[in-house]
């Protein structure tokens, strides 16, 4: 047994050199040493179980999106600068902001248009052609049709039944073949919701010269062969087709106070470059929707990373991995961020 005498005191016992004498926390400089020294002495912390669980379900999850999207990418895309216009022009209607808001609807309607034009032509041909009372009947069924049916399902049905009692009752085979082959563009219109819409509104608005839309359609082809980046250097060929953007102004459901040369320059380089890159737009469209979903766990990954430094914590070591897919997406948000104003053109859901 230690005499009372002899023992040491408590708050010398089983220190370590550099907690004791000068270096004690009974002065400043041994208070401050210590601070410093612990920094370095001290054991890292565990990071909690069910962080690493979340930690490495989102690893799982980003691995499969991320190869997918090194899959997806084209390097050709982010070289391209007419697209990446067409893009950000896409994400501007898409979310009505600035110059386009509210005219998002009018060119899907003129576009839809456009591509039904030749439906369009037939139609009106046999509806000046064939003028029997029988026909004409049918003519009114139709249009009456077109502004009260249910689904696209119901239009083909109805439709279909329709002519069937009206075929009985055509006599030539010339009357009811013109029939049936307008029917069957009706039923190809059916296909597009949008083009069942244009068809009553050009209706409506006792339009039924069909050669606008061709006029326009060429327009575009046109443009779609030119340089397009600058929507104002369309202003020319503009002025000179401006009775027909102002005719269909209306039957593209195109606010009155946007019926103006600058609102149809627009327009006309989105439905231009549009034509031009359908085929790379539809695969940059898969490519963002991948983003899209590996972007949710690659946040979760990033935080967590951010959350729980090496310096204080025991991490695993796939922690100091890269990342699947993040190079490409820097590429791609780099690629779609205006410079001058730091906006990104890119949907990333947060």
């Amino acid at each position: 047994m230690i005499p009372a005498g002899k023992r040491t005191p408590p708050n010398k016992i089983n220190k370590p050199w550099w907690q004791k004498g000068i270096f004690s926390s009974d002065n400043p400089f041994g208070r401050w040493l210590q601070k410093i020294l612990s920094k370095f002495f001290r054991a890292k912390e565990t990071i909690p179980e069910d962080v690493l669980f979340s930690y490495h379900q989102s690893v799982a999850e980003i691995n499969v999106f991320g190869k997918s999207i090194d899959i997806l990418n084209k390097e050709e895309f982010l070289r391209n600068e007419e697209f990446c216009i067409l893009v950000k022009l896409r994400y501007l209607l898409d979310n009505g902001i600035e110059e386009y808001a509210g005219i998002n609807e009018s060119i899907q309607l003129l576009q839809a248009a456009i591509e039904a034009k030749d439906s369009f032509v037939v139609i009106d041909q046999t509806e000046s052609r064939f003028r029997g009372a029988k026909q004409q009947k049918f003519y009114q069924f139709v249009e009456d049709l077109l502004t009260n049916f249910i689904s696209t399902e119901d239009f083909k049905h109805r439709l279909n039944r329709e002519l069937q009692e009206t075929l009985i009752q055509i006599k030539t085979e010339e009357g009811q073949g013109a029939l049936k082959n307008y029917t069957k563009q009706l039923q190809k219109l059916a296909e597009r919701p949008l083009a069942l819409k244009l068809l009553s509104l050009f209706k409506s608005y006792n339009l039924a010269d069909y050669s606008l839309l061709r006029q326009i359609s060429e327009l575009v082809q046109q443009l779609s062969k030119k340089d397009v980046r600058d929507y104002q250097s369309l202003k020319p060929l503009i002025m000179a087709n401006y009775g027909a953007f102002e005719s269909l102004g209306k039957i593209i459901s195109l606010p009155p106070q946007r019926s103006n040369p600058d609102t149809f320059m627009r327009i006309t380089q989105v439905l231009a470059l549009e034509y031009k890159y359908q085929l790379p737009f539809i695969q940059l469209a898969n490519l963002l929707m991948v983003i899209k979903r590996w972007y949710q766990p690659y946040q979760n990954i990033i935080s967590i990373r951010q959350q729980y430094p090496p310096h204080r914590y025991e991490q695993p070591s796939d922690f100091q991995t890269p990342i699947t897919g993040e190079l490409t997406f820097l590429k791609y948000k780099a690629w779609l961020t205006e410079k001058s104003t730091g906006v990104l053109f890119l949907d990333l859901g947060n």
